[in-house]
């Protein structure tokens, strides 16, 4: 391996990307002026110590972890491959806990069992977690796609814990949006932002497979709806409508 790969691939080259990252954070969450649109739905479960599970979008949950309660504990679903080490280090320096794991493909709990994935371990985890008053914070689009399409994992966590699912997004108007699957956006600092919280979303234990199919596409309805909304929010069209790959 070249010298250069070493470096790249060091855990001290990792810990000083993660935390230049959650410095960029906090950095646009204070020069942004951000409009907050139903705060009362996660301060009702704040308020009396109850989790729930944020549901977002991949690539459009950069700037969520600064808004969160400053003591009320958080934990995110974390890949265990790719990025998933920098993601983490970013988490811990924004003070918010991980679970390394797979996302969820579509299918029941077996879905979860994905050889060297750890799908199932994180499951158990993230179950335990909110039977623990932890809230989560949890992607319902998948790797590799199609984007904005709520896949079933985070509607069995929800019927397996019998905590609500939250929709949540956040946006800034000044932005650049990467050319990939999930067109991750980076919100740039100095901008006026928005973050919309959705009504909660539950799923009964005993859940038929149609009511499972109900819960899903709300998820996928509510999501959508929140990313509208911080969108015209800030000034932008809705995200349908938003051909442009870099920011205004």
């Amino acid at each position: 391996m070249s010298l250069g790969k070493k470096i790249f691939k060091s855990a001290a080259f990792t810990e000083t990307i993660a935390f230049l990252i959650a410095l960029y954070i906090r950095i646009v969450r204070r020069t942004c002026r951000f409009e907050i649109r139903r705060g009362d739905i996660a301060a009702s479960f704040w308020n009396v110590d109850k989790p729930f599970v944020a549901a977002t979008w991949h690539g459009q949950n950069l700037i969520l972890p600064p808004f969160w309660h400053n003591w009320r504990e958080w934990c995110i679903l974390v890949s265990k491959h790719g990025d998933g080490e920098i993601v983490d280090g970013v988490m811990r320096h924004l003070g918010v806990s991980t679970i390394r794991g797979a996302g969820v493909p579509k299918g029941e709990e077996r879905s979860y069992k994905h050889k060297g994935k750890g799908g199932a371990g994180a499951l158990r985890a993230m179950v335990r977690a909110l039977g623990e008053n932890i809230s989560i914070g949890l992607t319902a689009d998948l790797p590799p796609g199609p984007a904005r399409r709520a896949g079933e994992g985070i509607v069995m966590l929800a019927r397996l814990s019998g905590r609500p699912i939250v929709p949540v997004a956040a946006t800034t108007r000044a932005r650049i949006k990467l050319n990939n699957w999930d067109n991750f956006t980076i919100n740039l600092p100095f901008s006026k932002g928005a973050l919309v919280w959705g009504e909660p979303i539950y799923v009964e234990r005993d859940a038929t497979p149609a009511e499972i199919e109900a819960a899903r596409q709300s998820v996928e309805d509510g999501l959508n709806a929140v990313a509208a909304e911080a969108e015209r929010l800030v000034g932008r069209a809705p995200p349908l409508q938003d051909a442009g790959a870099v920011a205004r």
